[in-house]
């Protein structure tokens, strides 16, 4: 593609430029018939490191495994995620992107020890009501080049649209399943700092009360792929099968220290989910986890 820009490495870049970046861009947005053009970033040959493996278990729940937690490819790809949303072409400010819904796709267990070929991507975007819509996609493939896993972020960009409001619903649905079981959740105040040094997510508004006032929090909130690794950690002892779709959209933020209350249901096709306070009367999480059929291919 001619408008298509290339990032490629031998490492892993630094993140500190990223975030200077991001803290001096003070403007961004989409005008017109401008989109987001097609940003890919690639990394041959990236080798796990156990140690920082073994802190991002401890912080999120994982057992000790030969494989690596489903949500862990997310965290060895985001440097190439910082450097993608705060590359040049990029026309949108990263600072105030809201991570909207999340989908991973692993289509087998990725071994600990396997070398992998990481891409990330992004390009176009679609208008809502709130912003501008946009997804960031990152692609694992083993040595031989097969599409082990898969992610799909969707970031919203609050700017003015067209598109027309939609009403408010009067009420809420519920969950959407029956809990066949729950725990609760205790989700200490330095959960956020602790999360930062073992992904790298240094993000301002989950580290301390203050950084998140910044941006308009009262307290700051737990990371939501924090929240994820979490929920995955709980459900990952219980599944049946290796290869699956992890889905779920971020609701209502967790603010820090809170309590927070894990609701699923297990069956034949995967799991169920929801994080919701206490209470059970604001949602925080709500997604499921579905087995791939034998004839799924990455």
């Amino acid at each position: 593609m001619a408008n298509e820009t290339r990032l490629e490495y031998d490492s892993l870049p630094s993140v500190a430029p990223s975030y200077l970046r991001a803290a001096t861009t003070l403007s961004g947005g989409l005008s017109g018939d401008e989109t987001i053009p097609t940003i890919i970033a690639e990394l041959p040959d990236l080798e796990v490191r156990a140690e920082e493996l073994a802190k991002y278990r401890k912080v999120c729940g994982f057992q000790h495994s030969p494989y690596l937690p489903v949500t862990y490819p997310h965290v060895l790809a985001f440097p190439m995620h910082m450097a993608v949303l705060t590359h040049k072409d990029f026309p949108l400010k990263l600072l105030g992107l809201i991570h909207l819904r999340n989908e991973i796709t692993q289509y087998r267990g990725i071994e600990t020890a396997e070398k992998l070929h990481l891409e990330v991507s992004v390009g176009g975007h679609r208008e809502v009501e709130k912003g501008v819509e946009f997804d960031l996609v990152t692609r694992v493939r083993d040595r031989a080049g097969e599409l082990i896993w898969q992610e799909n972020s969707v970031m919203l960009s609050r700017q003015k649209t067209n598109v027309p409001k939609s009403k408010k619903k009067k009420h809420d649905d519920g969950l959407g399943f029956e809990a066949d079981d729950q725990v609760t959740w205790e989700v200490p105040e330095n959960i956020g700092r602790r999360y930062a040094s073992a992904a790298g997510d240094y993000n301002p508004i989950h580290l301390s009360p203050w950084s998140a006032k910044l941006f308009g929090f009262p307290r700051a909130i737990a990371t939501g792929m924090w929240t994820k690794a979490r929920a995955a950690a709980e459900l990952e002892p219980k599944l049946e099968k290796p290869a699956y779709t992890l889905t779920l959209g971020f609701k209502k933020p967790v603010f820090l220290p809170s309590k927070a209350c894990f609701s699923y249901r297990m069956h034949e096709k995967g799991a169920d989910f929801a994080l919701t306070n206490p209470k059970g009367d604001i949602v925080h999480l709500l997604g499921d986890i579905r087995y791939l059929d034998s004839n799924s291919q990455g």
